[in-house]
């Protein structure tokens, strides 16, 4: 799988991520288009149940100061990080955040493997991420793959600048989503 950016493919069978055409009502940035299952697996069921907008009306908050994860398309219901059962990587600094949420890395594993200047850490981190069965459309908060914030991570908390530097790929699951 090559890392997702907006309006590009996965090469692991995820969704893509798409720009949306709305804003987002709290921080006013374009925000992401979402998969129903996402939301449905997401979303706490009470507040699934009691929606006021059809669930395929929603989208995504990338902006990582708004707490907004969820929004709908009229502006008129959003949702927060209480509001999900899942703790949204991009929008989250505790160390027990997910980066990848189908085989649970957190973000302190990867801090311990930095703090201990472990070599090959981007290795390291994709063999994790591309073993066994992927459900990112339900396990995500956004609904993708996580690659693309898992570099960023890496790149952000000063894993190796060569390998940086690379082209971070996974060999893509059989089984993806």
């Amino acid at each position: 799988m090559i890392f997702a950016t907006n309006n590009q493919t996965s090469n692991c069978g995820c969704s893509a991520t798409t720009n949306s055409n709305t804003h987002c009502p709290i921080c006013n940035l374009k925000g992401l288009n979402v998969k129903d299952i996402t939301i449905k697996s997401q979303l706490k069921k009470n507040l699934v149940d009691n929606l006021q907008t059809p669930i395929s009306e929603f989208n995504f908050c990338n902006n990582p100061q708004c707490d907004t994860v969820y929004y709908s398309k009229d502006a008129k219901e959003t949702f927060s990080q209480k509001d999900i059962k899942s703790k949204v990587t991009i929008k989250n600094s505790n160390p027990k955040t997910p980066l990848c949420y189908c085989r649970k890395l957190l973000k302190e594993n990867v801090l311990k493997m930095i703090k201990d200047n472990e070599s090959n850490i981007y290795e390291k981190v994709k063999t994790i991420i591309s073993e066994g069965k992927s459900f990112c459309e339900k396990s995500n908060p956004k609904g993708i793959c996580c690659s693309e914030d898992v570099k960023n991570f890496l790149i952000d908390n000063g894993a190796s600048l060569n390998e940086s530097k690379k082209l971070f790929t996974i060999t893509p699951p059989s089984n993806c989503c």
